[in-house]
């Protein structure tokens, strides 16, 4: 697990506390805490009818997201995306800098989906799978 704040501990401790699911770790921004809950706790961290979810949007005050961890950077990326059709999941080491990049390849209809309103969702996967996974970055077309 990578090294985290004394916030996200705290965010840690409230999820556990309140839900009793247990997350892996945690990436905190200004408008939304997301959560990669073990594999089987996030039906138990989104409670029922999503009591569990709005609680915890109502305690930090902004957007909570669920993710359900897994060994793999297809499922990972699968749950991260959930409701995008991939066409295919490519890491390959870019040349020029000797970066390790994911290449995502979604369908047109559910390009949008996967970038999110500016941005948002992209940004946020390419963080979840450099800590997770450790590359450097994700690209979707």
């Amino acid at each position: 697990m990578p090294t985290i704040s004394n916030d996200e501990l705290a965010f840690l401790n409230t999820l556990e506390r309140a839900t009793g699911a247990k997350a892996n770790d945690v990436l905190a921004t200004d408008d939304c805490v997301t959560f990669i809950v073990q594999q089987g706790d996030l039906g138990k961290a989104i409670g029922k009818q999503g009591a569990n979810l709005e609680h915890l949007r109502r305690a930090f005050g902004k957007n909570v997201e669920l993710v359900e961890d897994s060994e793999t950077l297809r499922g990972f990326l699968a749950n991260v995306f959930r409701g995008v059709e991939f066409l295919s999941v490519e890491e390959k080491k870019d040349k020029a800098g000797g970066r390790n990049v994911v290449f995502l390849k979604v369908s047109a209809k559910h390009k949008g989906k996967a970038i999110g309103r500016g941005g948002e969702k992209i940004n946020r996967a390419r963080a979840l799978v450099k800590r997770k996974f450790g590359y450097d970055d994700l690209k979707i077309s």
